[in-house]
């Protein structure tokens, strides 16, 4: 049967175009419904709008069931590093423990950023960035709730350098992540101190050579917590009285735990022995397998609105 429109009352259609577009516009709502198309399995590269034009990647396991929920765990790549390098360093977590990874592409606009470097807004007045990360975020997890089954109460930051500085200062301003695992940087020493935040878990994961292990930064006004010092502070935030215990030695790590053994929270310093800001790519890989597996042990407790 051959359905036709029927043209409203008062409308008079007075040429062959007037009549094409009449057509068309339905067609045109039909089109903008498939916009809200579920994510597919696989790699996905995803656009957003926040302040300016912002990217992501976004895999989803080969053998995605929308009628699951799955955690998500985002990676932000170091300065000058694109959000490619840190969509293939998680590909084992999607392909061997079952999460969506999700990669996005920071931005270059701080004032004194002559050479275009991409980078994380991770404190204020960032020399590279400018850019409001922190509600870019909430918006990548917007939309991966409308376009994607995700679980919210387990979602997990980690990053590399620039990316993990960012990841403080999400555990600092927010409370969207069960855990973070920042690697190869360190939280900065500027008021305030984490006070009154979240029980989220950490695993810092760092050199042992790296000058950010010990606070060391290059560039003038950059100033950061030694890693046993950043964990001493969030251990306090989290109102734990339990003394650091080394819980796990070999020739190439030491992983120190700074919370109670039974806590329902973890607070480890990975220190990787001998190694400085880079960490090869081996050594990488295994610690990027141990973040799967603590990451898989926390998940965020409900909001009271929850």
């Amino acid at each position: 049967m051959l359905l036709t429109p029927s043209v409203p009352e008062g409308l008079e259609i007075k040429s062959m175009k007037s009549l094409v577009m009449f057509l068309l516009i339905p067609c045109l709502a039909c089109l903008g419904d498939l916009r809200g198309e579920s994510l597919k399995p696989g790699t996905n590269r995803v656009k957003l709008v926040h302040d300016e034009p912002r990217e992501m990647l976004v895999r989803l396991p080969a053998d995605y069931d929308p009628e699951k929920r799955y955690p998500v765990v985002f990676g932000f790549h170091g300065a000058g590093g694109p959000m490619e390098g840190y969509h293939r360093s998680l590909e084992p977590l999607v392909r061997d423990h079952g999460y969506i990874s999700v990669s996005p592409q920071g931005l270059s606009n701080g004032p004194r950023n002559r050479r275009g470097v991409t980078a994380w807004n991770g404190f204020e007045n960032h020399r590279l960035s400018q850019a409001d990360d922190i509600g870019f975020v909430r918006k990548a997890i917007d939309y991966l709730d409308k376009h994607a089954s995700i679980d919210r109460r387990r979602l997990y930051a980690t990053g590399g350098s620039s990316g993990a500085i960012f990841c403080f200062r999400l555990a600092m301003e927010t409370d969207l992540f069960a855990a973070i695992a920042p690697m190869r940087g360190a939280m900065i020493k500027r008021p305030p101190i984490p006070s009154k935040r979240p029980r989220l878990s950490i695993l810092m994961v760092c050199g042992t050579k790296d000058g950010l292990f010990t606070g060391e930064s290059k560039v003038p006004g950059e100033v950061f917590y030694p890693a046993h010092e950043t964990m001493r502070l969030w251990s306090e935030n989290h109102g734990s009285k339990a003394e650091p215990v080394i819980i796990k030695q070999t020739e190439e790590i030491s992983v120190t735990r700074y919370s109670p053994r039974k806590s329902g929270y973890e607070l480890l310093l990975y220190g990787v022995k001998e190694a400085g800001h880079g960490l090869g790519r081996e050594r990488m890989s295994r610690a990027i397998d141990y973040m799967a597996r603590f990451f898989s042990k926390h998940t965020r407790p409900p909001s009271p609105s929850q």
